[in-house]
Parts: C-alpha cells; structure tokens; sequence
C-alpha cells in the first residue's frame, strides 16, 4: 500500500479501531460515493449504497489481505451494491433535471453570471450521456465508471470487478460504441464521459 498513512490506518482498523477506521472512510467516501451516483443514478439511492458498503468493509475489514489497494477493494463492494439495489428496480427510471450527475449552471468567467445558452447545452448534453449510461448494461457501466469516469487503471478496474484486464479493454470499446450510437456523432463521448469525471464527487 503506497500510503504510509492509509497503511496505519489500516492496521489499526484492522486490529478493532473503529476511529482509524473513521478516517479511513472520511478519506474515501466521496470516492465510493461518486461511484455509486454514476452506477444508480440517484442521489438518496447512492447515499444508502455508499453506507452499505462501508457497513460491508467495517464488517470485513480484517480480512482484508492488502492484495489490492484499499480504494480497489472498496470499489468492488460499491459495484456489488449497486449492482444488487438495480436489479431490485422494478422498473428504468428515465434521467431528469434532477439527476445527481447532471452539472450545475456554468458561471461565465467573464461577465459573472450563468450564461443561459451554455448552461443548456451543458444540461442537454450531460442528460443525454446519462440517459445513455442508464441504458448500458450492468457489467459496461461498471467500468465505464471505473475507468472513464473515476480514472482507475484497467489493472484496477479488472481486481475491482473480477475479470481479466482484456475484458476491460472490450468493454470500454463496447460501451463507446454504444454510447456514440445514442448520442450521436456530433457529441465527442470520450470529451463528455472525461469532464463527467472531473465533477465527481460533487
């Protein structure tokens, strides 16, 4: 673990140290958190996953064999719940206004003040690449949020969702291609999907 802090946390953590463990969430949470909003597209339903799997971890922690980062192992819990609390879905929720991934108004660096036309291009396109992300299957947009959105190494996506690195590659040339189809060819998807992931987090 390159951390020496995370290291000590863990250790700690690991030894019943529900304080260290403390940190240890504070120090990923919103990590783990934004992965989740990607993956369910809700803020309430990403708040109980993100819960869920520190639950999970707090409960499993000094199994932990340290094979993997901290932030891969909590990646793969995340997944795994989120993946669960979709197919409790009884039905597709279509994306709205008020959709969690959606970007607030962008302020104009110039005039100090929310420029209309940019702000609604900005709604129009990020509520369409969510609409297409919903429309994924479970597998594509688990690593589209991985590794698109959240930057993680195919390598880490690969240990965070237990397939081979290959897998990861065809996937991501999978979702793009069905990402482009439902957007269509005027929308840079690789553009869209990158600053999705600068805002995570947020």
């Amino acid at each position: 673990m390159s951390d020496p802090v995370e290291a000590e946390l863990l250790t700690r953590a690991q030894a019943g140290d529900r304080a260290a463990f403390g940190r240890l969430v504070r120090m990923h949470q919103k990590r783990v958190f934004a992965c989740a909003v990607h993956m369910l597209g809700d803020r309430g339903e990403a708040e109980d996953a993100m819960q869920e799997t520190f639950l999970r971890a707090y409960r499993a922690i000094a199994k932990f064999d340290r094979r993997s980062e901290l932030s891969t192992w909590l990646y793969r819990i995340c997944v795994n719940v989120s993946l669960n609390a979709l197919r409790r879905r009884r039905r597709v929720q279509a994306s709205d206004i008020t959709d969690p991934r959606l970007p607030e108004p962008v302020a104009d660096p110039v005039k100090g003040q929310t420029d209309p036309r940019r702000a609604v291009e900005s709604a129009q396109v990020y509520t369409a690449l969510a609409k297409a992300l919903d429309g994924l299957s479970p597998s594509l947009r688990a690593t589209v949020t991985l590794v698109c959105i959240e930057g993680v190494s195919h390598k880490e996506a690969a240990e965070a969702l237990g397939c081979p690195e290959g897998t990861i590659a065809w996937r991501i040339h999978e979702a793009r291609a069905k990402l482009r189809l439902v957007l269509g060819e005027d929308v840079e998807v690789d553009v869209a999907v990158g600053e999705a992931g600068q805002r995570r987090g947020a």
